[in-house]
């Protein structure tokens, strides 16, 4: 039950960083010291209760593995992705783009929509008329 539910945890995040090709708010950082250290707790729990302790040191694999593929699509995203000019703050066509918004103006502020058509993390949950 605790795989299942421990799965349920990543999933979604998995597949929104697919979608979205961009790393969002995940820290990088922070995954590279979680995911091998998750590793280390996962074999460390294996030496001491050995194979008839798969349900106690198995979630600690498999919530790691998860978080190791979500560091191996952030780091590719964000450093050698096809998407690297968006790291820099320019669009396809060469304009700046600042936190997702092509320009401001008096009346507000009008949001520039990704390729793939979707809002993302930078998107406004408030648009202006």
């Amino acid at each position: 039950m605790a795989a299942v539910l421990a799965s349920i945890q990543y999933f979604p995040q998995i597949y929104t960083t697919l979608r979205l090709r961009c790393v969002g708010s995940l820290s990088i950082p922070m995954m590279c010291f979680q995911t091998p250290g998750g590793l280390v707790w996962a074999a460390s729990l294996a030496a001491r209760v050995g194979k008839e302790g798969w349900s106690t040191w198995g979630v600690f694999f498999l919530t790691a593995c998860l978080q190791g593929v979500l560091l191996v699509m952030a780091l590719y995203f964000e450093y050698f992705g096809p998407k690297m000019e968006h790291r820099h703050g320019e669009d396809q066509a060469g304009k700046i783009v600042r936190r997702g918004y092509e320009h401001e103006d008096e009346g507000g502020r009008e949001y520039v929509e990704r390729e793939n058509g979707h809002p993302s993390e930078e998107t406004p949950l408030l648009q202006s008329p």
